[in-house]
């Protein structure tokens, strides 16, 4: 029974404790990672939209050009001066084989100044009137280009642009050009690197025409799919009914999205509306991104934890149980030993009573006896209070174990945070990273055009005052000051060199972002401190920017052999701290120098302090002065632990209401070989 409530008591409490624990993390961990999932669908589908805008923008002003040009040429006007079709489709469908071969457009329109269809060059036999369409309406109505996608009469959503022709300010009719959104889906998906579905109500399409539509584009048309929706596009082969799951699910269209299986893969997919040219939503743009390895990888993180915190709850588990089964044999021997010496003066005592009769004879014997029993009682007395201390120093010390437990698996959880951090910095960097590139690149080649735009543009200003009337000079002056070319050719270079060196500069944070994201690094290294200090504080920057002055003086010391990741997770976590120590504004110092055995660090501020009752307890785990929701007490415990592991020492120096200054003295040997990692 005493066996029992001794390890009941304290094994079941401590297994109870792991199981709950454990239970957090996975929950914790479970959400974290939706929410995630609903972060980055968010950023994809802002970024999506963003470069999709600028490919329609860049496509728009391609077939703009081309209108320009076919809207110079003499022939075209003479032919539709006289409304000539056979002459318009000569000429036209010769251009348009080149359009559709070197830019996809699929689509070509001659239409009269009062928007009847003069010829479809791609059909010159259908002399259907198209259906009026918002573009169409809009360049009439307003007399200027206007753009956009609109649904074609067979289903087919389209880029198109309908340019008003005009001959010396006649309005002689317009031309319209169109290029089918799967182009731009493709190259989207290179540039994104995310796949897409693309669904239409049908309420807008009528079921024949969009059937014949689908047959001349080679695509499988699928009307019965859906009971309100059909499927125009794709860039992943997704089966049918996979796609149709997809879509008719609720939460595809909330902002934790959904997800689908295609050939072993799993995608996790976000619609948006599909909106036309007159911001009608006419289906739904589905966003499909591959998660298979991101899965994986946490799945992998989360059996790891787990597998680490039931061997280290078991080996503590099988160590308790032994140690009290100790103690409870301990204890049960001596009850056995307490009780055999009951039952033995028990036996005495009935001896006394039949001899009493000699008790004078026996009296000395009898003294004898009491004393040695006393001397018995006193000895068994002193090994029950042996025991009671022992039993007591046993609970201390599964106490102390209970609590290593929770600082320990805290330091996991804020490593594990630390982790994500630095992956989440690395995504960042990565996706950053390759649109930067073509950015400046674009850049450079747009600096070298517009030096060259501005020597064409000096050369024919000299060729027009050579040779041009007074009345053209003039004009030609006038139109100079209206449009201020003086002033963009003096201000063209400076605003490209903004650009160039704002996009330096995203550089530099990007490769700051990749630098800090290795937090996991396994072996120790040649750093340069201040590299290391120089990193942490382009990271921390904006924390520091509206309220620090940062005052740095550098020494000229040695690289150091160590673990530079950590050391910046040391200095990151010693300048916010310093930041929030500052309440409105204040000054942060940084001063480092070195001897012959070791390199040092100085981090002061000129905050509130730390109090001195408080001086002693701030490396220890779980300690803060911080507001509760505000700091875990891990940050300065960390810090301890990676000096301490380096093999140097951190000492703090505060004084309330004037600041504090930490100082770190590292080796020059470097740390010991290690594994494990704080």
């Amino acid at each position: 029974m005493l066996e029992k409530k001794i390890r009941g008591r304290i094994l079941i409490p401590l297994t109870l404790t792991f199981i709950l624990l454990t239970t957090a993390f996975l929950y914790t961990s479970y959400r974290i990672r939706i929410e995630e999932y609903a972060s980055d669908l968010s950023r994809r589908h802002q970024q999506v939209q963003k470069i999709l805008g600028s490919l329609i923008a860049d496509r728009i002003k391609s077939m703009t050009s081309v209108i320009e040009f076919i809207a110079d040429q003499k022939r075209f006007q003479a032919a539709m001066r006289t409304k000539d079709r056979a002459a318009l489709f000569e000429h036209g469908s010769a251009l348009l084989e080149r359009l559709f071969s070197g830019q996809q457009i699929t689509h070509f329109y001659f239409y009269d100044r009062h928007g009847s269809l003069v010829l479809r060059v791609y059909q010159p036999e259908n002399m259907t009137e198209s259906s009026t369409r918002f573009t169409k309406q809009q360049a009439m109505m307003k007399g200027t280009p206007v753009s956009g996608l609109e649904l074609g009469r067979v289903g087919t959503f389209t880029l198109r642009i309908v340019y008003p022709w005009r001959i010396d300010n006649e309005l002689i009719g317009y031309i319209e050009l169109g290029q089918e959104i799967d182009s731009i889906l493709r190259e989207l998906k290179t540039i994104t690197e995310i796949d897409f579905l693309v669904f239409l109500d049908k309420s807008y399409l009528e079921r024949g025409s969009w059937e014949a539509g689908m047959k001349m584009l080679g695509r499988k048309a699928a009307w019965d799919l859906l009971p309100d929706k059909v499927l125009i596009d794709q860039t992943v082969a997704v089966p049918a009914s996979a796609a149709a799951r997809l879509i008719a699910a609720d939460s595809v269209h909330d902002k934790y999205g959904s997800t689908v299986e295609v050939d072993g893969r799993t995608y996790r997919a976000g619609s948006f509306p599909l909106l036309d040219a007159a911001q009608r939503a006419v289906g739904d743009f589905v966003m499909l991104r591959d998660m298979t390895d991101q899965i994986r990888s946490f799945n992998l993180f989360v059996f790891q934890v787990v597998a680490f915190s039931i061997l280290f709850s078991g080996g503590l588990f099988v160590f308790s149980f032994r140690v009290l089964g100790r103690v409870d044999r301990r204890l049960h021997e001596t009850r056995e030993r307490l009780r055999q010496e009951l039952e033995q003066q028990a036996l005495t005592n009935r001896k006394l009573e039949v001899e009493i009769a000699e008790r004078r004879r026996a009296e000395e014997s009898l003294v004898g006896l009491n004393e040695h029993l006393e001397q018995r009682v006193q000895e068994r007395t002193s090994e029950l209070n042996t025991l009671n201390r022992e039993i007591e120093a046993s609970r201390k010390a599964l106490e102390v174990a209970y609590k290593d437990l929770q600082a320990k698996q805290a330091t996991i959880l804020q490593q594990d945070k630390m982790a994500c951090i630095g992956q989440l910095a690395a995504g960042v960097a990565h996706d950053i990273n390759n649109p930067i590139g073509f950015v400046a690149g674009n850049l450079e080649v747009l600096r070298s055009y517009g030096s060259k735009i501005l020597k064409f543009v000096k050369i024919q200003a000299d060729a027009l005052r050579a040779g041009a009337t007074a009345e053209h000079l003039a004009r030609a002056e006038e139109s100079r000051r209206t449009l201020k070319v003086d002033h963009i050719s003096d201000d063209f270079e400076a605003v490209i060199a903004e650009a160039l060196e704002g996009a330096d500069r995203v550089k530099r944070i990007v490769l700051n972002l990749n630098g800090f994201s290795r937090i996991n690094e396994t072996e120790a290294r040649l750093a340069d401190i201040h590299e290391c200090l120089e990193s942490t504080i382009a990271i921390v920057g904006n924390e520091l920017r509206h309220k620090v002055v940062l005052k740095k003086d550098y020494g000229e010391i040695p690289a150091l052999y160590c673990y530079p990741q950590q050391l910046n997770q040391v200095f990151m976590n010693l300048l916010i701290n310093a930041s929030h120590a500052i309440e409105r504004l204040g000054e942060i110092s940084i001063r480092t120098w070195a001897d012959e055995k070791s390199v040092s660090i100085s981090i002061g501020d000129t905050g509130c302090g730390i109090p001195p009752e408080n001086l002693p307890r701030i490396f220890e785990p779980f300690f803060t002065t911080k507001e509760s929701g505000i700091g875990t007490g891990l940050g300065l415990s960390i810090v301890h632990d990676i000096i301490t592991k380096h093999g140097g020492e951190i000492a703090v120096e505060s004084e309330l209401n004037k600041g504090t200054v930490f100082t770190i003295r590292l080796p020059l040997r470097g740390p010991l070989p290690e594994t494990d990692h704080v």
